[in-house]
């Protein structure tokens, strides 16, 4: 693995590579498909690299919204001094994820199994980083990750190389929500798919009435 990630000029500690090795092998073999992936190298590029090569150092509490089996916050609460909490509206997968960050012992991160929509006041504009990747068109996403990120905190959403039309339906959803597109790193992998990552900011409080419920955002997009 360290190999891989050295040729994307990623560099790790021995500690780090080790958790993130073995979670790599766990997600593998997970009974229920939790990556669409099967060969370890494969996970590495496009699980591990891609979550990676476009952050920076993330400090403070983080919010990851659609896990699934924990990409991209798994990978980045092993990596950055964050605490994390990792949400999914799927029982089976936060169980398995639960296990997970037991065996791991990762004592940074928190499973929450619900609807992002219904998480409440309890994590409203709580978090310094709210992340995402594969989860909904741009436009929807935003409105499930904006109201619990701070004023002045920052969005981190991949997207592939549909963004730039994402970016177009999403004009009035970023003028409702408050936030700005602050930085977009466009990079691609070793294996061919181009990424790239959405750096976003949030400049004002969201107001109370988002997000809506998720049928309401389906069929009304902003």
């Amino acid at each position: 693995m360290k190999s891989i990630l050295t040729s994307y000029g990623i560099s790790l500690s021995e500690e780090r590579a080790k958790l993130i090795v073995e979670y790599l092998s766990l997600l593998l073999e997970a009974p229920m498909n939790l990556s669409g992936i099967e060969e370890f190298e494969e996970a590495v590029h496009k699980h591990v690299a891609d979550v990676l090569l476009p952050t920076k150092m993330l400090q403070g509490n983080l919010l990851d919204v659609g896990t699934g089996g924990g990409i991209p916050g798994l990978i980045l609460s092993i990596v950055y001094p964050v605490k994390s909490v990792l949400v999914d509206s799927s029982r089976k997968k936060t169980i398995w994820l639960e296990k997970t960050v037991e065996k791991l012992n990762l004592k940074n991160v928190e499973v929450v199994c619900s609807r992002v929509e219904s998480l409440g006041e309890t994590f409203r504009e709580a978090f310094d980083y709210v992340t995402a990747r594969a989860v909904a068109p741009l436009r929807v996403l935003l409105e499930l990750c904006v109201p619990f990120c701070k004023v002045e905190g920052i969005l981190l959403l991949y997207k592939g190389p549909n963004w730039m039309e994402e970016m177009k339906e999403s004009r009035n959803a970023l003028k409702v929500l408050n936030v700005q597109l602050e930085e977009k790193i466009e990079y691609k992998l070793f294996m061919g798919e181009n990424r790239v990552l959405l750096k976003f900011r949030k400049l004002l409080p969201t107001d109370p009435i988002y997000p809506r419920e998720t049928r309401k955002i389906i069929k009304r997009p902003l």
